[in-house]
């Protein structure tokens, strides 16, 4: 009878077992990379990407586009943590976007056009004006 005497692998951090598997393991890998690296953010996030799905495609064998969306998800997150305003999923449509200022207690709504407009302004480099608070 043969029997496998291979070592496995301890994986180093908290599993949380209220998340899935995929956003569980691309939860431990970022926070990993995080405390392991020195880049800049603006080449940090990109790097992080690209790792993160090609870690998360080798360990589930899940299409490149699931890995790579679960990453973008987590590294938002990561990135977010310590901000002062949060997205309300529950209100948000993919025509508003229920913005939460914690800080002064305002929600401001952002349409899609409002959101191309400010995306295409910070592409450009330009000062944004402020949507009114609802």
């Amino acid at each position: 009878m043969k029997t496998n005497n291979a070592r496995l692998s301890v994986v180093h951090g908290s599993v949380n077992w209220s998340r899935n598997f995929l956003c569980d393991q691309a939860h431990q890998f970022i926070a990993f990379e995080l405390a392991n690296t020195r880049l800049p953010v603006f080449l940090r996030d990109h790097r992080l990407l690209e790792r993160c799905t090609a870690h998360l495609v080798a360990l589930a064998n899940c299409s490149i586009a699931t890995a790579a969306t679960q990453a973008a998800q987590v590294i938002a997150e990561y990135d977010s943590l310590r901000s002062r305003v949060t997205l309300d999923m529950d209100r948000s449509t993919s025509h508003a976007l229920f913005v939460v200022d914690r800080y002064q207690g305002t929600t401001r709504v952002i349409s899609a056009a409002e959101l191309a407009e400010i995306l295409d302004a910070h592409q450009a480099g330009q000062p944004l004006q402020s949507a009114p608070a609802h």
